[in-house]
């Protein structure tokens, strides 16, 4: 059932959130795509995470935002010095990317625009920046329609290499772009001729095929790129609809499989200047890892599938409004939705919860069989005992939210919980193997960055217990940091010292091709098993 929400409203950046009671404030923060630092973990102990409370009145004054929860609609200012990053000199709004470039990319006209993609395999997103004034003005994100042909980025090779694949999949890519630009334009009231810089962050494929670059070379070993980005080109000549002189920044690859987004992400979080070693995993359709230890950078990518943005998922949808974002089992099923309206689907981040919780609650066993209501050893309430249910064809569900007037149906059934185990296991295989090929132990990493616009938030515990992250990690140690490729895209609109950094970041890091590893399918197999 759906639970009474909050509404939190972050200042200066204007963002309002609807979060369950309880929820921490840097949990509602990262909800709504502000990062605050929090260098010890979330223990309270830095006090890096300083945070004001406007509203309610009577509960106003600093407080750490690691440490306070929601209790009531409330006004949180969150002062420049409390983000991740701080990039004075590059932007005035204070969520935006923060990397100290002593340049600016500067533009003498009244109205002069620029917007950041991230290309992702399952879904788009996009954000229009005032380049005067270097500050976000609108965000978007839609699906990505070449899902059409094909959910991951081999099947979308393979389509490639069909008489005019290439250009169905290039012109569907594009006119997406093209519809987000649109999108961004209503939003500010602005022409598409405003519009004079775009920066694309994505993986190696998705950067290939928004080029209209034959991937075929990606498709077999040594899966090796033949276009490497880095480069500006005209917006004309690729048929994107801004200013008829405007210009197009692709981000530089890593290699076959780690591409511009994994380099935005690294970019965006000035990943040599943290605590080392650490790790940044970027979960999407394609999960890419990237260790750093003394510094040293070497980069994966593992093939997750879609199942983390809602697709693929019986009753799944992006994190977008009318999803089911976090999920609860208590005395019945509990749930927050985006937008605090009647249910539609659910998305990554609830995907992640209701997997832990019915691991949690017996429901589901450690091979990720929906057991029989016979079968389930702890004692449970009632309520959740008759959200238990068979199809026509004896198949098991769980029904997350039950069908009525105002919204359909929401279920996990045994297909989903074997997509999840498959997308779980792709990402902690890979992060095994990387730390393996470092000497490193998982209780060896100072810090954990977790990327990915899949969803909103997700509780470290329920990542680990799902086994998403090795349990070993002090969960403490671990920061979930949003959509970093399209907050890289960002940089990259306003510096050309980020474009250059982007480029020097990509040549120095070290490509790891998983699928070729000995290890990697031994590995995968034992963490298709959930943690006990």
């Amino acid at each position: 059932m759906g639970q009474q929400q909050y509404k939190v409203v972050f200042q200066p950046q204007g963002r309002m959130v609807s979060v369950l009671p309880g929820t921490k404030i840097i949990e509602a923060a990262a909800v709504a795509g502000i990062i605050i630092d929090t260098p010890c973990g979330g223990k309270g102990t830095c006090k890096k995470c300083k945070i004001k409370v406007v509203q309610p009145r009577d509960k106003a004054g600093e407080c750490l935002a690691c440490q306070t929860a929601v209790f009531a609609d409330m006004v949180i200012e969150v002062p420049r010095n409390s983000l991740l990053t701080r990039l004075d000199k590059i932007a005035i709004s204070s969520d935006m990317p923060t990397i100290e470039f002593d340049d600016n990319r500067t533009c003498d006209k009244e109205k002069c625009f620029g917007v950041a993609v991230d290309v992702g395999t399952t879904t788009l997103a996009a954000s229009l920046v005032c380049l005067s004034k270097r500050a976000e003005i609108a965000v978007t994100s839609a699906m990505n329609p070449q899902i059409a042909c094909g959910d991951d980025v081999v099947s979308r090779i393979n389509h490639a290499s069909l008489p005019s694949g290439l250009s169905e999949l290039q012109t569907l890519i594009i006119s997406r772009t093209n519809e987000l630009v649109g999108t961004l334009c209503r939003q500010a009231e602005i022409e598409r001729q405003d519009i004079y810089e775009l920066t694309i962050a994505g993986n190696t494929t998705m950067e290939h095929l928004f080029c209209g670059v034959d991937p075929e070379p990606l498709g077999h070993l040594p899966f090796e790129p033949i276009y490497r980005g880095g480069n500006e080109c005209l917006a004309a000549d690729l048929k994107i609809g801004i200013n008829p002189k405007g210009k197009v920044y692709i981000f530089p690859v890593i290699g076959g499989f780690v591409g511009g987004d994994t380099v935005a992400g690294m970019l965006a979080t000035d990943i040599l200047k943290q605590s080392q070693p650490i790790l940044f995993v970027d979960i999407g359709t394609n999960g890419e890892i990237v260790l750093v230890k003394d510094d040293k950078i070497i980069a994966a990518s593992t093939a997750a599938g879609p199942a983390f943005e809602g697709a693929g998922i019986s009753c799944g949808m992006r994190a977008a409004a009318g999803a089911i974002e976090k999920i609860k089992i208590e005395d019945d099923c509990v749930y927050g939705v985006i937008g605090d309206g009647h249910p539609s689907g659910i998305c990554g981040s609830a995907i992640i919860d209701i997997a832990a919780e019915l691991l949690n609650a017996g429901i589901v066993d450690m091979t990720g069989r929906l057991v029989e209501p016979d079968e389930i050893k702890t004692k449970l309430p009632q309520k959740i005992m008759n959200r238990l249910a068979k199809d026509e064809n004896g198949r098991p569900f769980f029904v997350i939210a039950k069908e009525s007037e105002n919204n359909p149906e929401i279920k996990i059934t045994q297909r989903d919980i074997r997509q999840v185990q498959l997308a779980v296991a792709a990402i902690r295989a890979g992060i095994i193997i990387m730390l393996k090929k470092a000497d490193l132990k998982p209780c060896d990493l100072k810090r954990v960055l977790v990327a990915g616009g899949f969803g909103s938030f997700i509780r470290r515990n329920h990542a680990q217990r799902v086994g998403l992250l090795p349990a070993e990690i002090n969960h403490e140690k671990i920061s979930f940091i949003g959509n970093t490729s399209l907050a890289g895209a960002k940089l990259a609109l306003l510096s050309n010292k980020a474009r250059l950094k982007s480029v020097e970041l990509a040549e120095r890091t070290e490509h790891l091709e998983l699928s070729v590893d000995s290890d990697f399918q031994n590995e995968f197999a034992e963490a298709m098993i959930f943690p006990s």
